[in-house]
C-alpha cells in the first residue's frame, strides 16, 4: 500500500489506513516537510474525519476559532454575524491554522502509528492493471503495490502517467496572498470584502486569522497589500505571492489499483475554503474504501461530490465578483435577509459544518 504525496490529503489517507490496521508507505518528493502556510481554513467536517486519530484535538488546541463573519461591499457592511450568539450551542465554525502546522500535527499522529514519511522520494511513473500497481521511482527502483493513492497535487505525476484526463478551464488574471503579523485585529473574525473596481470588474478580499496576531489575506487582484480595501495595522510581512486559478476535475478518480484524491483529482478557486477540506474528505473516503473493499464505488461517489463543490465554488466566485446591477442587488438582499434571521444564520452555520 503506497500513498504518493505528504500534504494534508496524503497524510490523512496514511493516518486513516494505519488507524484501521493497514500500514502504508508514504512518499514525498520534497526533501523535508513544507514550511509554507498554503491552505489555512479547516472546516468542522474535516475535524470529524480527524477526530478518531486525535489530530482534531491537536488542531483545536492550536488553531484560531473563527466564530465571527463580516461581509462588506465597498464601504457598506452587508453582514455581521457572531455564531456564538446563536442559541443551541455549540455552533459549528471554522478554524484557522497555517497548513504547515496542520501537516506537522498530522505527521506527529502518523508517527505514533509507527509510520514515517519518506522524503526526497519522487515518483517517475505509475502503471496499473486489475491486480496491482507498479511504481517506478526516480532512483530507478521499481515496486509493485496492491493499492496506490495518488495525492500528489494539481500537477499529479500519478494522474498524468496513467493518462487520466483533467478537463476544465484556467481563469484569466492573477490572484495574490499575504501572510502578515498585525495588531488590533479580532482573532475570531473572518472578513470578506467585495469591491467594485473602476475597470468594471469586481474584486474579492478575505482576511482570516491563523495565529493570535497573524492573518492570511487573499485577493482576486495581483497586489493584495497594495489594494487593501480597509486599514490594517501590519507590523511584519511574512510572505506574499501570486497564483492563477484553474477549475478542473479528473474524469475518473480510480484506474485499476490506483485512487486519486485531493488536488490530483480536482482544483478550484479559494472562495469558500473547500480545497484542502475536500482533499481530507477524499482521503478518508479512499482509506475507508480500501479497508472495507468498496473501492468500486469510490470514483463515482467522489466525482459527484467534487462536481458539486466545483459548481458551488464557481457560482459563489462569479456572484461576489460580479458588477452586474441585478446580481449586486440580489447579493445585498440575501445578506440583509440572513442578517435579520437567526434561523438562516443557524442554517448557514450547519452548512459550514459540512462539505
Amino acid at each position: 500500500m503506497l500513498i504518493i504525496g505528504a500534504g494534508p490529503t496524503g497524510l490523512t489517507a496514511a493516518i486513516e489506513l494505519a488507524r484501521q490496521g493497514v500500514i502504508p508507505e508514504i512518499v514525498e518528493k520534497r526533501e523535508e516537510a513544507s514550511a509554507l502556510s498554503r491552505a489555512v481554513g479547516i472546516m468542522p467536517a474535516s475535524l470529524e474525519k480527524l477526530r478518531p486519530s486525535g489530530v482534531a484535538a491537536d488542531i483545536e488546541n492550536e488553531a484560531m476559532t473563527l466564530t465571527r463573519v463580516q461581509v462588506h461591499r465597498s464601504e457598506r457592511v452587508l453582514l455581521n454575524v457572531d455564531f456564538r450568539s446563536l442559541p443551541h450551542q455549540p455552533v459549528p465554525h471554522m478554524w484557522g491554522l497555517p497548513q504547515n502546522r496542520t501537516e506537522a500535527l498530522m505527521e506527529a499522529a502518523l508517527n505514533r502509528y509507527g509510520v514515517s514519511v519518506r522524503y526526497g522520494c519522487a515518483v517517475k511513473n505509475v502503471e496499473t492493471d486489475t491486480g496491482q500497481a507498479t511504481v517506478c521511482f526516480d532512483d530507478g527502483e521499481v515496486r509493485a503495490y496492491d493499492w496506490v493513492i495518488g495525492a500528489d497535487g494539481r500537477h499529479s505525476v500519478v494522474r498524468e502517467t496513467l493518462g487520466i484526463n483533467y478537463p476544465g478551464i484556467d481563469l484569466d488574471g492573477e490572484w495574490s496572498i499575504a501572510d502578515v503579523d498585525v495588531a488590533g485585529y479580532d482573532a475570531n473574525l473572518t472578513s470578506l470584502w467585495i469591491q467594485d473596481r473602476i475597470d468594471h470588474r469586481g474584486s474579492f478580499y478575505m482576511i482570516l486569522p491563523i495565529e493570535p496576531e497573524r492573518v492570511r489575506i487573499v485577493s482576486s487582484t495581483p497586489d493584495v497589500l497594495g489594494t487593501l480595501p480597509a486599514p490594517l495595522d501590519i507590523r511584519h510581512v511574512r510572505r506574499t505571492g501570486t497564483f492563477r486559478i484553474s477549475v478542473r476535475q479528473a474524469e475518473v478518480y480510480k484506474k485499476g489499483r490506483v485512487l486519486l484524491a485531493g488536488d490530483a483529482a480536482h482544483c478550484h478557486s479559494p472562495v469558500g475554503g473547500r480545497g484542502m477540506n475536500l482533499g481530507i474528505d477524499d482521503a478518508a473516503a479512499a482509506a475507508k474504501a480500501i479497508v472495507s473493499g468498496t473501492t468500486e464505488s469510490y470514483s463515482a461517489s467522489r466525482h459527484e461530490l467534487g462536481k458539486k463543490i466545483l459548481r458551488e465554488t464557481e457560482r459563489a466566485r462569479k456572484m461576489i465578483m460580479s458588477t452586474n446591477v441585478i446580481t449586486r442587488g440580489l447579493t445585498r438582499l440575501a445578506m440583509f435577509t440572513v442578517q435579520r434571521s437567526q434561523q438562516l444564520q443557524k442554517a448557514a452555520s450547519r452548512r459550514l459544518a459540512s462539505l
